[in-house]
């Protein structure tokens, strides 16, 4: 992979510190660049600006955060320099717009997005449910969710801090998606230094429906499955030979197989589907469950556009 760009969205919240922490360790495993955008929208009913409302004081509050990102990544550096990129490698952006919006236009093959899972906008989280969920859906390249972790939020322990990853999960199927996850996965697993687990979910709907006329017939696909799965690793594994790998074929609900494997230091890597610019996403759809209920932050896989 080529990317080196990692893109945060920060608004002062705790969603928005804990995104800032997770990307700047990126910006760091990818030896790239970091820019830090706070978005803000101005209310479309006359205001006094006396009232906080109007357009510079909006403006000003969007420049607060930048410049308490700023004195976030300096802590973090005394801490451990390796938290956070250096200072030429940081650029800061101030845009008016919805927050997911300006996210969503930062999306693409170069770059990484990363945002809080929850924060950045009460306006998007009326017409969209959250701009984690929004940006997410929309995306136009790969995507990270960081959930809020309230083990990061209370302890000042170098290894309770939201940034690391000790284990990237990925969660394939034996599709045209798998290979655009795995590039991902082991990508992200050779950054970090840290051992890949993939996990391929038969559900169990399958296995014991209609299509299922006997056990052998289960028993049939599953091997299959095994098989396929067998030669799409050969693929990445001959292309990332120092990733430490294990994989697994499992009968169970995909989103409820990769929860039960997953630990707060973790980084979940799924796939997402094709969706129409207006649509977005297929509400219920595993990145959306995943990126609400996972303990770690999410990576979405998107096909660039």
């Amino acid at each position: 992979m080529n990317s080196t760009r990692v893109i945060v969205g920060v608004d002062g919240s705790i969603a928005g510190e804990q995104a800032l922490d997770w990307a700047a360790a990126e910006a760091v495993r990818r030896q790239g660049t970091l820019t830090v955008v706070s978005a803000y929208t101005v209310a479309t009913t006359p205001a006094d600006a006396g009232f906080g409302l109007g357009e510079q004081a909006v403006r000003e509050r969007a420049e607060e955060g930048v410049a308490s990102a700023a004195e976030r990544l300096v802590q973090l550096r005394e801490l451990r320099p390796t938290a956070a990129p250096a200072v030429d490698d940081v650029s800061w952006e101030v845009v008016s717009g919805t927050p997911a919006g300006v996210l969503v236009g930062h999306t693409g093959a170069d770059s990484l997005v990363v945002v809080g899972q929850r924060g950045l906008g009460g306006i998007d989280r009326v017409v969209l449910g959250s701009v984690s969920s929004a940006v997410a859906a929309m995306a136009h390249g790969s995507v990270v969710v960081v959930p809020t972790d309230p083990v990061a939020q209370h302890s000042v322990g170098a290894n309770d801090r939201v940034g690391p990853i000790w284990r990237v999960v990925a969660a394939v199927d034996t599709d045209e998606q798998a290979d655009r996850v795995l590039e991902q996965a082991f990508a992200e697993a050779d950054y970090a230094a840290s051992p890949l687990h993939v996990v391929h979910a038969v559900h169990p709907d399958f296995i014991a429906g209609p299509y299922a006329m006997a056990n052998a017939l289960s028993q049939e696909y599953r091997d299959e499955a095994r098989a396929s799965m067998h030669d799409i690793m050969a693929r990445w594994t001959e292309k990332f030979p120092d990733v430490e790998v294990s994989t697994e074929v499992v009968t169970g609900v995909p989103i409820d197989v990769l929860q039960q494997r997953l630990n707060r230091h973790d980084l979940a890597v799924v796939g997402g589907r094709k969706h129409s610019p207006m649509v977005g996403r297929v509400l219920g759809s595993m990145p959306d469950r995943l990126v609400h209920h996972a303990p770690c932050p999410v990576l979405i896989a998107h096909e660039p556009a």
